[in-house]
């Protein structure tokens, strides 16, 4: 029997439904008239139910349904604000007119007893009245009301996935017959092996931030296959613990504000739902708070307002409080103050006040009203005692930064009984402070309440992995002749001592070098020749952070010259543009060239807006601290950066452009974000990435990828693809030649999967680097594979999201115009610690026993030097009360290892890993020393040489280890000789050592193949 839809995912779900709880009944046995989206018998029957007084009024009853009815019919006319209608009416907000005239909430759902609900799911319920009947897959019945709607596709044809079955919902079902989505909470589209979920009207898009997939924070989705990852999706989404709790609190609705928006209903994601409802759960447990870290990106303004919601809508806590409660919601910054009151009034959150100033602050918390406030955190300054009340539930946003110390104790003093919850995504934890200690519930496991992470988030397609493009801005300096020019000053102004260190402290300030305007000039021509290639023909936009203000307008200046001489201008023939935004204070003091830069917040609103249009001409902005964080941009393809930052802020700066996006013109997807560091923070990013680990065995989050290794990519899956065609002549235009590649991957054959699939990864790669020196030799390979996916995607409109994903430049490839472009030499420099990195730190500090926290106060960049410091230094001690070889050579290993050059991840691991095994020696060394048999380790005091040995002896035939000693010395000097930096990556010199290995052996009489030479390859590659 063959796998069919039907046989897979439909009987599945029902499955799973019937397990947490719901009754299975088919769609042609509900007491339904097709042409309506209510079960009425069912809807009237948990009316009367829940509303006593209407069993002895019918007819107020009848008007009721009739109301409900009717808003249902209005879904004609826009179904969002007809479902938002209904939201209110489900949730018992809405108050129906009875016969006498009086108004009065109705219930339809018993929220606080799930079990007491009619909970239904149908498969292959038919809906009438438009032009063609349709079938709906499986819908989810409460009292009768559809609130999920899922459509399902087979799981076993290539060509078909959930998209498929999200077009159909939204440009079939819901343009068709809207009323019976006018109740709906949300609609799911799964093929068996991906699964999604959207509010209605959320066209159907992979990338969308709507379109989400739906699971755990406990789980690790890259471990789990795609038919599992489906069935827990599943079992948790479509559960009533989860469906009602998000009817009652979650379901939101952005209103639109001018012509060219359209309203939104806005859903949480799963991490959201999570961390909102255990807020809920410590309140009603009156916890005193707890730490939500969840990943840069995942939404943590909305969050905050999914928990306000929750927490202000229950019953229970006004009981147990004894009245309701008041949400203060603290941001660090007056503009993410304006971005959360915005967010939490579009969501329609009730009873919500900003306070503007210390006395609005005062008046409110003195007060016992309920609802929200939002404010900021230096509000609190000097405010004393305002209010005892426990039932003050205080989130605080970006809780890693100013919510520490004078200011953060302040509002604790404030509100000394209230539920304080920090959300952040880049939590700290070093000597003077740590976001776990301040928000941490000791009952919570790690101090965590909540957790994201990265790779979850990226997995989940919330957010992009980042790229960072290393650049090297060097420049010369002739250091006498400045000594003598400094010397001839002083002598000259009749400088002291102090004065001269003054003076010479404050000119060898960072920011001397980056002022110097031939630098600024060639930054920014580099910026904009990396824009103009790399980022403004996807349409993304870029932001530039500079080192302070005075840069910040000599940075946009310089970037609106170069665009005005190459003649920059966008698709639209409009000249390109470079906004500013920094905080500038209008006082007498300021200079007139920063005073031009003051924006009002309503100025400033208007460039976010202009800044995220994709046809909008600004295409820069240039900032120095603001818009580095709480700023949304998902159109932000890259950010420039040149100032020095780490831990917190420098992760929260390099996260600006993984926000996922999809050009509206052109359908080209962001696949990611891009950082390119001209201050030399590479290292840093990679700590700064990683974060603090709650514990020992806790992943490092790290996302931050080597550009260099995406052309290793590249080129590994164009290599494994053309062995797919081995034979064929891609010079060969014929159609023979083009049904020769056809039958190399039929329909239907692992081959064609693996094609599809490596081609779509393969693109995806070329679209980010192109323009780049590693691609022109494989271009023609390209192009061919190109034409030949080209000949075999599908055709009909079902199967047109694949081709979605390739780019404007791809597609002029296909169809052979590329011949002409120009590629510019890309050459990076990058350095980056990846998670294997920061492990074999961690291998290390554990084998020398040093604090975790022992460098976390120092610069990040000096990571490497730091490693081998601390080897070093357990070295020199033993050094002092011995002479021993070995410690001697153990120095020397260390002095070899700070010789190399660093340029890329791989030598980064490397690296390490050659430190990880001094630093084992060392400790091996001390064993040995303790216990009397140092002089034992000859290996440690010549280890090439022991290792060397160990290998010629094995694989050496009997009666000839007598040369062994000699054979060991040859190699050692000839390699020595003929090996050098980097010779491993070239073919010539890969081919020079081998041919003396070989040459060396057969001078000895030992066999040149098999598994002496093997290994001693081996060897010699890995340690020469």
């Amino acid at each position: 029997m063959s796998f069919t839809e039907a046989s897979t995912i439909p009987k599945s779900l029902i499955e799973w439904a019937e397990d947490a709880g719901w009754e299975h009944v088919r769609g042609v046995d509900l007491p339904r008239n097709t042409h309506n989206a209510v079960i009425e018998p069912w809807a009237r029957e948990a009316l009367l139910k829940l509303n006593p007084d209407l069993v002895e009024d019918p007819e107020s009853a009848d008007m009721v349904l009739r109301e409900v009815g009717q808003a249902i019919l209005e879904a004609r006319n826009g179904l969002v604000a007809s479902n938002e209608r209904l939201t209110v009416m489900l949730r018992g907000n809405h108050s129906f007119v009875t016969v006498d005239g009086r108004h009065v909430p109705r219930r339809f759902i018993d929220f606080d007893n799930p079990g007491s609900n009619r909970l239904t799911v149908a498969d292959e319920v038919t809906v009438t009245g438009a032009a063609e009947p349709r079938r709906m897959d499986v819908v989810y019945y409460v009292n009768g009301f559809p609130l999920v709607v899922a459509e399902t596709k087979t799981p076993v044809k290539q060509q078909v996935s959930w998209v498929n079955a999200a077009k159909d919902l939204y440009g079939t079902y819901e343009e068709e017959y809207p009323g019976f989505f006018a109740p709906n909470l949300f609609v799911v589209a799964t093929d068996g092996l991906e699964l999604r979920m959207a509010p209605v009207r959320t066209v159907p898009d992979p990338d969308s931030e709507f379109w989400a997939p739906w699971g755990s924070t406990a789980d690790n989705p890259a471990k789990m296959t795609a038919p599992a990852r489906v069935e827990r999706a599943a079992r948790l989404l479509l559960a009533p613990k989860t469906v009602l709790p998000m009817l009652k609190d979650f379901a939101m609705f952005r209103h639109a504000r001018d012509a060219s928006e359209t309203d939104v209903k806005l859903l949480p994601r799963y991490p959201q739902f999570e961390a909102a409802l255990a807020i809920h759960d410590k309140v009603l447990a009156n916890g005193r708070g707890g730490l939500i870290w969840h990943h840069q990106g995942s939404g943590k303004t909305e969050l905050m307002a999914f928990a306000a919601a929750r927490v202000l809508g229950d019953a229970k806590v006004v009981e147990l409080y004894g009245g309701p409660p008041t949400v203060v919601v603290i941001a660090d910054r007056r503009d993410l103050v304006r971005q959360t009151a915005e967010m939490f009034e579009t969501a329609g959150m009730p009873r919500m006040a900003v306070a503007e100033s210390r006395t609005d602050l005062r008046r409110m918390l003195r007060k016992d009203d309920p609802g929200i406030i939002i404010t900021t955190v230096h509000k609190f300054a000097e405010a004393g005692h305002l209010n005892d009340r426990s039932n003050i539930i205080v989130l605080v946003d970006e809780a890693h930064r100013s919510q520490e110390g004078r200011l953060g104790q302040a509002w604790r003093d404030a509100i000394p009984n209230g539920k304080f919850f920090g959300a952040t995504g880049t939590a700290i934890r070093d000597k003077d402070r740590s976001t776990f200690r301040v928000f941490g519930d000791p009952a919570d496991p790690d101090l965590i309440m909540s957790r994201y992470s990265p790779e979850q988030s990226i997995l989940d397609g919330f957010t992009k992995p980042v790229i960072v493009e290393g650049r090297s801005v060097g420049f010369d300096l002739d250091k006498e002749e400045l000594d003598e020019a400094f010397d001839q000053l002083a002598a000259e102004e009749d400088l002291d001592e102090d004065e001269k260190v003054y003076l010479s402290g404050k000119a060898s300030h960072i920011e001397t070098v980056l002022s110097n305007p031939e630098r600024v000039a060639a930054v920014c021509a580099d910026i904009v020749d990396h824009f103009l290639e790399h980022v403004a023909p996807l349409g993304q936009k870029a932001q530039v952070v500079a080192f302070n203000q005075r840069l910040v307008v000599a940075y946009a200046q310089a970037i609106e010259a170069e665009l005005a001489r190459r003649g920059a201008r966008m698709p639209n023939g409009k000249a390109r543009e470079v906004g500013v935004v920094m905080h500038v204070p209008n006082s007498k003091d300021t200079p007139a060239e920063l005073k031009k830069h003051i924006l009002t917040p309503a100025q400033e609103e208007a460039l976010k807006r202009r800044f995220k249009k994709v046809d909008d001409p600004l295409s820069f902005v240039v900032v120095t601290a603001k818009w580095m964080t709480g700023f949304n941009a998902p159109i932000e393809g890259v950010l420039y950066l040149d100032k020095p930052a780490k831990g917190a802020n420098l992760f929260q700066t390099i996260t600006r452009p993984n926000r996922p996006w999809k050009n509206p013109v052109t359908g080209q997807r962001k696949e990611y974000g891009r950082v390119v560091d001209y201050i030399g923070l590479a290292k840093a990013i990679g700590e700064a990435v990683a974060g603090p680990k709650a514990d020992a065995d806790q992943g490092t989050g790290l996302n931050v990828t080597d550009a260099s290794q995406l052309t290793g990519k590249f080129v590994q899956d164009l290599t494994r693809m053309m062995a797919l065609f081995d034979g064929i002549d891609t010079g060969d235009p014929s159609f023979e030649a083009l049904a020769e590649a056809h039958e190399r991957i039929k329909e239907d054959t692992p081959q064609r999967t693996e094609f599809i699939e490596t081609f779509v990864a393969l693109q995806a790669v070329w679209e980010f680097l192109d323009p780049h020196p590693v691609l022109t030799p494989f271009k023609a390979q390209y192009l061919w594979l190109a034409k030949v996916y080209e000949s075999i995607r599908p055709k009909d409109v079902s199967k047109a999201f694949l081709w979605e994903r390739l780019g404007t430049k791809t597609t002029g490839l296909i169809h052979g115009h590329m011949d002409n472009v120009r590629v510019r030499a890309n050459v990076t420099k990058n350095v980056v610690l990846d998670a294997a990195g920061l492990e074999l730190i961690k291998q290390i500090s554990e084998h020398l026993q040093i604090p975790k926290d022992d460098h976390s106060d120092k610069d990040p960049g000096d990571v490497y030097k730091e490693v081998l410091d601390s080897i070093e230094a357990r070295l020199r001690r033993n050094l002092a009360e011995s002479d021993s070889p070995v410690y001697r050579s153990l120095a020397e290993r260390i002095e070899k290892i700070r010789e190399k050059v660093i340029t890329n991840v791989e030598d980064s691991l490397a690296f390490l890993e050659q430190a990880l095994k001094i630093a084992q020696d060392v400790v091996a060394a001390d064993r040995a020393a303790k216990e009397g048999r140092l002089e034992e380790l000859e290996e440690l005091a010549d280890p090439k040489h022991g290792a060397l040995t160990q290998i010629v002896e094995e694989n050496t035939p009997p009666g000839l280890h007598n040369i062994i000693p000699d054979i060991v010395e040859q190699i050692d000097s000839i390699v020595a000789q003929v090996a050098y930096t980097g010779w491993t990556k070239s073919d010539a010199g890969d081919k020079r050592v081998r041919r003396e290995l070989r040459s060396l052996l057969k001078k000895h009489k030992l066999p040149v193949k098999g598994e002496l030479f093997d290994k001693t390859y081996k060897y010699v590659r890995e340690n020469y």
